[in-house]
């Protein structure tokens, strides 16, 4: 990775010198032509030697075997003007104070334009920047800073972020910022929060992320086609009316990031929550309606659900009997689950009001016998 020297002499006669060169424009030998959304695109003179010894990428492409090379033309699509003509400033003359002086959206896009094409010097002081400033963010502000620091692939800043959200999350929050990440910053994100919300929130906002992207259509036709392949070969004429119903896979949307790889990215977010901690309504209501579990999952949690209920009634049955120093309910008492709830037969042991069989049967015999 190339660092500019006179980056450590400040007040060096070189530095000034190369600074006058690029507010002037004297003896350029490549231009870089950059498009901007609107369809127009400025230009700014530079110098090859220059960006060649801030970037790898433009070294190869200013000097190597490209188009580039041989033109002195370098177009570029991925980046807004006034962003390229703030870098082409700090390749200039290194000038870290001026990185004070933007505001929150220009920084974050000349750490990201800066990381793209290896300018090791800019985004470590763009960072810097960043991490000073950073309690003065606002929450959707340190959403874009946690996607931007995965983006970079940062662990340390990843880990400071996650800690800053963590520290100033509030219940109300406006997810709507997390629906634009891609599926592992999303999933960082969950494991983040997990403390902070309810289990049923963080699957709301799971099946909302899924939705936003385009997956859940997909991963239903995914589910009917799978139940299709395994199901039995003979069907009632009902069960082939209802699946002439099914939308064709002609009404999927087309892919987007996440849908390229649905069962994966659908698993692996399913896989953060944790249903049994949810109540019986919650289930109902939230993984309960939803086309993301199959029907066996659902059954399943719905199973470890009511045991957890009934584990919650037992103790605190037992913690009631110690208190008012009654006699606990026995362990052996049998319980009948139905519907959500249970029916208790509180004294299993108690003798019926009627006698077995054999017994009457016996009685019968002796009072004969007695004849």
């Amino acid at each position: 990775m190339s660092i500019w020297p006179i980056r450590t002499l400040p007040n060096s006669k070189m530095r000034s010198c190369i600074m006058e060169l690029g507010r002037t424009n004297r003896h350029t030998d490549c231009t870089f032509i950059i498009e901007d959304d609107s369809g127009g695109n400025q230009s700014f003179p530079s110098h090859k030697l220059l960006f060649s010894c801030a970037s790898e990428v433009f070294d190869r492409m200013l000097y190597g075997d490209y188009i580039e090379s041989t033109s002195g033309v370098v177009r570029l699509n991925d980046v807004q003007p006034d962003v390229f003509e703030k870098f082409r400033d700090y390749v200039y003359g290194y000038e870290s104070d001026k990185l004070q002086n933007y505001d929150f959206d220009t920084l974050i896009r000349l750490c990201e334009f800066a990381n793209k094409y290896l300018v090791q010097s800019l985004e470590e002081d763009c960072v810097k920047d960043l991490l000073i400033r950073k309690n003065t963010f606002d929450m959707g502000e340190l959403l874009r800073l946690f996607q931007c620091a995965h983006r970079m692939n940062r662990k340390s800043l990843i880990n400071q972020i996650a800690w800053e959200l963590k520290c100033t999350f509030k219940s109300t929050l406006d997810h709507s910022g997390v629906y634009e990440f891609n599926s592992e910053v999303f999933k960082h994100y969950i494991e983040v929060i997990a403390s902070k919300i309810s289990e049923a929130d963080r699957f709301r906002l799971l099946e909302m992320y899924l939705k936003y992207n385009g997956i859940e259509e997909s991963e239903s036709v995914e589910q009917v086609a799978s139940q299709d392949a395994t199901g039995p070969t003979t069907a009632t004429n009902e069960v082939e009316n209802q699946a002439s119903e099914l939308p064709s896979t002609s009404c999927v949307p087309p892919e987007t990031e996440c849908s390229d790889k649905n069962p994966s990215v659908v698993s692996d977010l399913i896989a953060l929550i944790d249903f049994g901690k949810l109540s019986p309504k919650e289930f109902y209501d939230g993984p309960g309606k939803s086309n993301f579990l199959r029907l066996a999952e659902k059954y399943e949690h719905m199973y470890q659900i009511a045991k957890n209920c009934v584990a919650a009634k037992d103790e605190l049955q037992l913690k009631v009997a110690l208190a008012t120093g009654q006699k606990p309910q026995p362990a052996e008492t049998r319980r009948i689950a139905h519907l959500g709830g249970s029916l208790i037969r509180e004294d299993p042991t108690v003798t019926p009001h009627y006698l077995s069989r054999p017994s009457r049967r016996y009685r019968a015999w002796s009072a004969q016998s007695d004849v």
